[in-house]
């Protein structure tokens, strides 16, 4: 897939990322914008960075699971497919959890609590809006992405909130920016690894880096 992006300019930001500060962040970051471009040859180079900064496949593997609640399962499935040739892994049966008759109101609770956490003071305005238009998918982005996907074990808060800004600045569109760049901040990343992620990836992304560069100024001054 090519997008008529610069997508190269990622590939030149991985290869300059060495000890840099937040160089494990920035690297899964950049390796959700990998994903987001659908290119086998920038989603292996994004691995071998991740690799160099001893990120370990698990850690690899839940940013892949993230990336359908952003791009679609088509580019989640790529993603999945390359991990595996470049990192085989052994069978996951034993990984998958039980299923059980409580589990929808579990994940109901600790995706809510999770999303009230990223969104702060407009988790309220949010669901009323989505609930106002579209009640099912207020509960399916609560169950679905923010109990059975974001809380997952693997990957920490913050670093799950990086590869969110890092998915959304490849795809460009503002308010889901807005949200995840704020929801970053939220949820205790430093405003330093914000901005160097943005500077990371904003180059390769057309639109979306200037957009993120605006939302930036706007809320990241903390």
């Amino acid at each position: 897939m090519n997008s008529g992006k610069p997508i190269h300019l990622l590939r030149e930001r991985m290869a300059a990322l060495t000890s840099q500060p937040f160089a494990v962040p920035r690297a899964i970051a950049l390796y959700a914008a990998s994903i987001a471009t659908g290119d086998d040859d920038t989603m292996i180079a994004a691995l071998a960075l991740g690799r160099k900064h001893a990120l370990d496949r698990d850690a690899l593997y839940e940013v892949v699971l993230q990336s359908y609640l952003f791009l679609g399962f088509p580019r989640m499935l790529l993603a999945a497919d390359v991990l595996n040739r470049e990192l085989p892994a052994m069978s996951r049966r034993d990984a998958l959890p039980s299923v059980g008759g409580d589990d929808f109101d579990r994940y109901m609770n600790i995706g809510e609590v999770l999303c009230r956490e990223i969104y702060g003071t407009a988790y309220e305005p949010l669901r009323a809006r989505i609930e106002s238009m579209a009640p099912e998918v207020f509960r399916w982005m609560i169950v679905e992405g923010y109990g059975k996907v974001m809380s997952r074990p693997g990957l920490g808060k913050v670093e799950r909130e990086i590869a969110s800004v890092g998915f959304h600045l490849m795809e460009g569109y503002e308010q889901p920016l807005f949200s995840h760049i704020r929801g970053a901040l939220n949820v205790g990343a430093p405003a330093a690894l914000v901005a160097a992620v943005i500077d990371d990836i904003g180059p390769a992304s057309g639109d979306g880096g200037e957009t993120a560069r605006r939302i930036f100024q706007k809320v990241g001054a903390r």
